[in-house]
């Protein structure tokens, strides 16, 4: 762990949390919004609208809402880092409901829009005035059979705030709050649940074992209550899907993410069938270690000595140095990231685990969350947010407000891509064959817990909202699920799993956050390897390509901006193409090893 604190500067927004600028924003957002909606609502469905009035009308819509996020930004970004402080939590909780004060005043705007008769709906489709907004209304039409009533839109924003929003916020503070009492080499220390982990690499596979088994106990201890939050944001998610008449639990999402189900199901299916290479993997990890069995407090034993330390400004180094060979861009983009301290870095006590990018302002630089712990594992994390990082500065010079965000399924892309440079960039080093059998078997771990670990927490996922169907699930319920896909996965690899793992469900908090946004890891992963074969063999050519697929944000679906590289996601043997290219990298392990 870094031995000072770094945390951001989030100044690019506000000062701190009694900003008085915050206030006076509050006013005039609410002021804006009041006069959009007193102006426009009821005179969307007009035959004689003109492009270019409903392009000034989105506009305005566009310029309220984007003021609006960066209250709301600053205050998430704050939360997630002091979120036991008493006037940051205030602040969360406050903009939470100015946000749905807010929504309020705009949300019949998509809604009018979709009362515009078809003919006139094309029309309006076809102007060069609303070229910025295409997608958007198409993405709108799409959504007409499952908008409800303007009423009821409100109520929901409403209900929201003290049900599923308000339940995720106590998992947050619940989570956050946790710290470990745990011993090593001979001193107890208390720890934050990201430093815990850090002791899951430990070479000694008695701390690995300790360390997992102490980072489960207060999940463990707080089941009962972790049950009951995700019971009721999962049954308010499905009672939600059936009001908006989706056909299953995942319609919703997959509509969201602009992707068919059967892309959904096929790749789910695909990745399911390659677990053996999985299975094969940990075995031979088994023999590297030389143990007798593997437990799930061994999954991330390191294999040799990857046990390099880093320290941040190394590790941003060596980013930059990758992404400089790829595209010297990339390196000022991230040199820029860290110079304007736009990293919050250091793990610390009220700090939310995980990491994760956010947009920062338009034309500007995102923000970067990272729980640095020093290892290699610490460094490649490093390099998947700084290629959100890359991925959302592109978006945000060539979109307009309404196009910057990214359907989940291609919004891993820039991640595991810079992952990769980041790897690659390590094997090319002059490196030693134990040094070498060590990154490879960390690369094909970081894939595996991007792909069929994803995959299993889908299948898992998709069970419990089944299960919801017919009764609510208990503890128990929840458990036996998780450990049975997790069996699936591993194959004969792993033991214990059901003593040692069955908790963990409510460590992943994806489930609540974003419920069914885990396909997406998997999708963009190996849609990731695909694009990553085309540069290995395009070389130069494939840049500008790739550049560009960065700068398209939500103004295509993702099966417009895939097809122009020839990309077709419901197609199983584009899917096994990545998964050939994991197999390969166990069969270079083995061969290594021998």
């Amino acid at each position: 762990m870094p031995k000072e604190i770094i945390t951001w500067d989030l100044s690019d927004l506000y000062s701190d949390v009694n900003d008085p600028k915050i206030k006076t924003d509050m006013k005039d957002i609410e002021k804006l919004a009041q006069d959009f909606n007193k102006i426009v609502k009821g005179n969307i469905n007009n035959p004689n609208l003109k492009p270019k009035q409903l392009e000034e009308w989105f506009k305005q819509h566009e310029d309220i809402h984007e003021k609006k996020f960066y209250l709301y930004l600053f205050s998430s970004l704050l939360y997630s880092t002091t979120s036991l402080n008493d006037e940051v939590k205030n602040l969360y909780s406050q903009v939470q409901e100015y946000n749905s004060k807010i929504n309020e005043q705009t949300l019949f705007f998509h809604l009018e829009l979709n009362t515009i008769p078809e003919e006139k709906y094309k029309e309006l489709l076809a102007s060069h005035e609303l070229k910025n907004y295409k997608h958007d209304l198409e993405f709108n039409r799409q959504q007409k059979p499952h908008q409800l009533s303007e009423k009821e839109e409100q109520i929901i924003l409403m209900k929201n705030i003290t049900g599923k929003s308000g339940f995720i916020k106590l998992y947050n503070e619940i989570e956050s709050g946790f710290t470990y009492e745990f011993e090593y080499e001979g001193e107890t220390k208390t720890y934050t649940g990201s430093e815990l982990f850090a002791f899951m690499y430990n070479k000694d596979k008695d701390v690995r074992y300790r360390a997992l088994k102490t980072l489960v106990s207060e999940f463990e201890r707080n089941e009962l209550t972790f049950t009951h939050i995700y019971n009721n944001v999962i049954k308010d998610w499905g009672i939600e899907n059936k009001r908006r008449n989706y056909a299953n639990p995942i319609s919703l999402r997959n509509v969201e993410n602009e992707v068919s189900d059967k892309a959904v199901e096929t790749l789910g299916k695909v990745t399911s069938e390659s677990n053996p290479v999985v299975e094969k993997y940990y075995n031979l990890k088994k023999k590297i270690l030389d143990l007798s069995q593997l437990r799930m407090s061994d999954l991330y034993a390191p294999v040799g000595e990857v046990n390099k330390k880093y320290s941040f400004e190394e590790g941003i180094e060596l980013v930059k140095k990758a992404n400089k060979q790829f595209k010297p861009e990339f390196a000022t983009i991230v040199d820029e990231v860290y110079k304007r301290k736009h990293i919050d870095v250091t793990p610390r006590k009220g700090k939310q685990g995980g990491a994760f990018c956010s947009y920062g302002k338009q034309m500007k630089y995102p923000f970067v969350f990272v729980n640095f712990t020093n290892d290699i594992e610490s460094v490649l994390t490093l390099a998947h947010e700084l290629g959100h990082a890359i991925h959302h500065y592109y978006i945000q010079q060539t979109q307009t407000f309404t196009n910057v965000d990214s359907s989940l399924t291609v919004a891993e892309i820039a991640s595991v891509f810079n992952e990769m440079i980041a790897f690659d960039y390590l094997m090319k080093q002059d490196l030693a064959k134990e040094d070498r059998i060590s990154l490879l078997a960390n690369h094909i771990e970081g894939n595996f817990s991007t792909s069929h670990r994803q995959n299993a927490f889908y299948h898992f996922e998709s069970r419990i909202h089944e299960l919801m169907k017919e009764k609510l699930p208990t503890g128990t319920d929840y458990k036996e699920i998780f450990v049975e896909e997790m069996q699936k996965m591993f194959g004969n690899s792993m033991t214990n799993i059901k003593e040692d793992y069955a908790s963990y469900w409510s460590v992943v908090s994806h489930f609540i956050h974003v419920p069914f946004y885990v396909y997406a890891y998997n999708m963009s992963n190996l849609l990731v390897i695909a694009l990553y074969q085309m540069y290995l063999e395009e070389g130069e050519e494939f840049v500008p390509k790739f550049t560009k697929l960065l700068s398209v944000g939500c103004s295509k679906t993702p099966a417009e901006m895939l097809e122009e590289v020839g990309i077709d996601l419901d197609d199983s043997n584009f899917w096994n193409k990545g998964i050939s290219y994991l197999s390969s990298k166990v069969d270079e392990l083995e061969e290594l090893l021998s």
